[in-house]
């Protein structure tokens, strides 16, 4: 267990890094963004961004999760499967981007948001195929790699968002700016992936059959996930202002920013518990979930209750004074991030186990509560209304996704680290409200290191696995 813990540091810490400046590089580029294109302005690129991501992600199909699991669970047939779910992918792509391209002109948007959305079509296309050669990098544990590409990509979307606002450019010309993010981030990957598979199309109707057969509740769980993540931003442009739209977008986008972490570590640690409950080696597996909970813990405390005394600060700072009423509907919505934390756990174990189909009535009804909850609550509080449905409707799917897990493996999870970090993050949140009226980032500083330090005291971490990360 140490050589595999080395081994899931050493691509954490890849990861983390490249995460962090990606973080980085993405809230800049939001900062500039809300400041040249103020509420309004931001209000439509929310609008066309999240119209076009319902199409974006229902790409997906599971087939990235699929690809994962059977890459790990078949590694003598990888090249075979890999180049199947990637042509496959293709097709998905051209049919379901090319009809919410057409589909935006039938709404009641301005020519400028459906041309947007109709850009951003290519952006996520060019995503999509991005989801499908990470597959492979995770498997091979190369994740320092694509950490690098998604940098890369970060930098020109920055540096290109910077040139058109220099030129004084419209809203739709920016929208390539998102192109040009996930086109470097594409060609960088396709280069480094020859390494590992050889790439070409693949049309075995067969096999693409028995994918479509494992992935079909995943991709029907993922299409009514959509409606109760993304359907708040559309219903919310039909009702308020796009003033509205854009103070909400705004934090929104720092939610979407922060929810890729635990996507991404899963997939890493996917492969390794796919195995182990396959072996039925449940002592491995029970570690591994164990330790990715707590971490997931570890992380979501502090950001949840330091949210709250920060808020308006840290809005203020991203995206400038005009947003500082986003504040208000910041901490909702990193409660439900941290949510979404633990429901991301528990949704990926429920896929290694192979009972992804047991969540699809819970993901229905999720979709059914959230519709009804969006429409009476958004034209009555407009952005508020829209956070906390979204905090409800996540907060159900994480506390059902965690009672399958635990009647299908009977693992019992310790709740230990969490109760420490609960406590640490209590403790740091009042310490930050009698502080002096510091910048915001050296308050955020100071903070995480009162939560470290507290963490050592309740010796929340384990010193042995500290030491195997940090060696």
């Amino acid at each position: 267990m140490p050589n595999l813990t080395k081994s899931i540091a050493h691509n954490t810490f890849w990861q983390v890094l490249g995460k962090a400046v990606g973080t980085v590089l993405g809230l800049a580029t939001i900062a500039l963004l809300t400041r040249y294109l103020g509420s309004e302005g931001f209000g439509y690129y929310s609008t066309a961004l999240a119209f076009m991501q319902f199409f974006g992600v229902l790409v997906d199909m599971g087939l990235y999760i699929i690809c994962l699991k059977e890459m790990a669970a078949q590694p003598a047939n990888q090249t075979k499967i890999f180049n199947n779910i990637l042509t496959l992918r293709v097709v998905s792509a051209f049919i379901l981007l090319g009809g919410g391209s057409l589909l935006i002109f039938a709404f009641p948007y301005s020519a400028e948001v459906k041309w947007s959305g109709v850009i951003v079509a290519v952006s996520f296309f060019f995503m999509s195929l991005v989801q499908i050669l990470t597959a492979v990098f995770q498997k091979y544990l190369k994740m320092g790699l694509v950490a690098l590409a998604e940098v890369f990509g970060r930098v020109a979307f920055l540096a290109s968002v910077i040139l058109l606002i220099y030129y004084n450019s419209s809203l739709t010309v920016i929208m390539w700016s998102n192109v040009a993010n996930t086109l470097v981030y594409f060609l960088i990957l396709w280069f480094l992936i020859k390494k590992y598979v050889i790439i070409q199309w693949a049309f075995d109707w067969t096999y693409w059959k028995t994918v479509l057969q494992k992935t079909w509740p995943i991709a029907l769980g993922i299409a009514f996930n959509l409606v109760y993540f993304r359907a708040d931003m559309i219903i919310l442009s039909l009702y308020q202002s796009a003033s509205d739209v854009g103070i909400y977008g705004a934090p929104y986008k720092i939610l979407e920013i922060i929810v890729t972490f635990p996507h991404m570590f899963m997939g890493m640690v996917m492969p390794i518990l796919t195995v182990a409950w396959v072996s039925q080696n449940l002592e491995r597996f029970k570690n591994a979930l164990q330790k990715t909970f707590d971490f997931f813990m570890m992380l979501a405390m502090p950001m949840v209750l330091g949210s709250i005394p920060l808020a308006h600060k840290i809005m203020r700072l991203i995206a400038g004074p005009e947003f500082e009423a986003s504040g208000k509907i910041l901490p909702a919505l990193m409660l439900a991030t941290g949510i979404i934390f633990a429901g991301i756990l528990f949704t990926y174990c429920l896929v290694i186990l192979d009972k992804q189909k047991t969540m699809l009535k819970y993901y229905f009804t999720a979709a059914v509560l959230s519709l009804i909850g969006y429409f009476i609550f958004i034209p009555r509080y407009s952005y508020f209304g829209a956070a906390w449905v979204t905090v409800v409707v996540e907060l159900f799917i994480a506390v059902s996704a965690f009672i399958l897990s635990y009647k299908f493996t009977r693992l019992k999870l310790s709740w230990n680290v969490f109760g420490k970090s609960l406590a640490a993050s209590i403790i740091m949140t009042g310490i930050i409200y009698i502080l002096p009226n510091w910048p915001v980032i050296l308050t955020l500083i100071f903070a995480i290191v009162i939560y470290a330090l507290l963490m050592l005291l309740f010796k929340a971490f384990d010193k042995k696995l500290l030491a195997d990360i940090f060696r």
